[in-house]
């Protein structure tokens, strides 16, 4: 009877890490169901869920070359019982439709954090605010859900005239989190339809984020709009600036990676609170509906595996890749997303790749295929 061939040290290596990484992905795949309040090591992995799925691919790749097929065999596998936090994460196949609609009977809803219509980090600048009022122009949207929405009274900076009169959206509900005489900023939506009726969700006393909603009418067919922003991290110029040294390996301080982990703790634990409010809020809801908004968390997490639980996510109907949303440098992953009940076919997913704001535009062609009450016209 032969002995069993021994591992080389490199492959004994190489499977420690691998079992490492193979374990990461393991708590990243539990983060959607485990309430960052109860365990915050498991939401940690939750965002970097994306990275150890890359890793255990490569991983994969690498025991092919090596020609161990059992280990490649049985990292695909670890990899596929995630199915659902993978599913939400990356998509093989989409369909991002064309600049314009296929059908008029289609709703193109749209969610856009313009950061102020400004560049992040950097001043209100007339170029900017015309560029990003272009992308929107060029997408020609029926709906579109601003976070982070900003106005002036008068001027070239009174973005709801310039939106009204530019991308012929004159119906809107701007609720602002912050208003004086000259200017405001908050949370927006505008319709090229009716709004019958609207109102808010209060997530308490954390400024900039909370949820609107409307009431809009398609020609009888009644449907509301969630537009919603979730806790941010809140960093600061000197934690990019940080992240980027990093980055550079140019290595880590204890202090900094300190304030950034105890920032990141903070906004799991703050958007945990939050889902919770807007799932009642959602259960509530007696209305065919679509949630739309920037999350700021990655598909795996608990924040977005809770909330779209019962809905159909454009992106996994319709998304290619990773589907990034943010145009930063941490987390530059998905954190946008377009949400709908049943009630509600998706028809394409597109994700503008503007370097504008410090997030890109999602939009999304819907076929609605609930019932109305009538087919007035508008």
């Amino acid at each position: 009877m032969s002995k069993k061939e021994k591992l080389p040290f490199l492959d004994k290596l190489l499977l420690f890490f691998a079992v490492l990484l193979a374990f990461a992905l393991g708590l990243g795949m539990l983060a959607g169901q485990s309430d960052p309040k109860n365990n915050i090591w498991i939401a940690f992995a939750g965002l970097a869920y994306p990275f150890f799925l890359i890793g255990n691919v490569v991983f994969a790749v690498l025991w092919l070359l090596r020609k161990k097929f059992v280990f490649a065999l049985a990292t695909l596998v670890f990899v596929a019982l995630g199915w659902k936090p993978l599913n939400a994460t990356y998509q093989f196949f989409g369909d991002e439709g064309t600049t314009v609609k296929d059908s008029e009977h289609y709703v193109r809803m749209m969610t856009y954090n313009v950061h102020q219509f400004k560049k992040y980090g950097e001043n209100n600048d007339v170029s900017t605010k015309d560029q990003i009022i272009k992308v929107i122009e060029d997408q020609n949207p029926d709906v579109i859900c601003f976070q982070e929405f900003f106005t002036r009274r008068k001027g070239e900076y009174d973005l709801i005239d310039s939106i009204k009169k530019r991308l012929k959206l004159k119906h809107y509900y701007f609720v602002p989190s912050v208003d004086n005489n000259y200017e405001a900023a908050g949370l927006a939506v505008f319709s090229r339809y009716p709004i019958k009726n609207k109102g808010t969700v209060s997530f308490g006393e954390q400024a900039g984020n909370g949820s609107i909603y409307t009431d809009l009418d398609v020609k009888g067919q009644i449907f509301r709009v969630y537009n919603v922003h979730l806790q941010s991290i809140s960093f600061q110029k000197e934690d990019y600036d940080y992240i980027d040294k990093v980055a550079k390996k140019m290595g880590p301080e204890m202090k900094s990676s300190r304030r950034i982990a105890g920032m990141l703790k903070a906004a799991f634990q703050r958007r945990s609170e939050q889902v919770k409010i807007m799932k009642s809020e959602m259960q509530e809801c007696k209305l065919p509906f679509i949630i739309a908004g920037d999350f700021n968390d990655t598909p795996a997490s608990y924040c977005v595996t809770q909330i779209t639980s019962s809905l159909k996510s454009t992106f996994r109907e319709k998304g290619s890749g990773f589907g990034k949303t943010y145009n930063g440098a941490f987390p530059n992953f998905q954190i946008d997303y377009i949400a709908v009940t049943k009630d509600f076919d998706v028809i394409n997913h597109h994700i503008s790749t503007d370097k504008l704001s410090d997030h890109f535009p999602v939009r999304s062609d819907l076929r609605l295929n609930f019932a109305g009450e009538g087919d007035e016209d508008y």
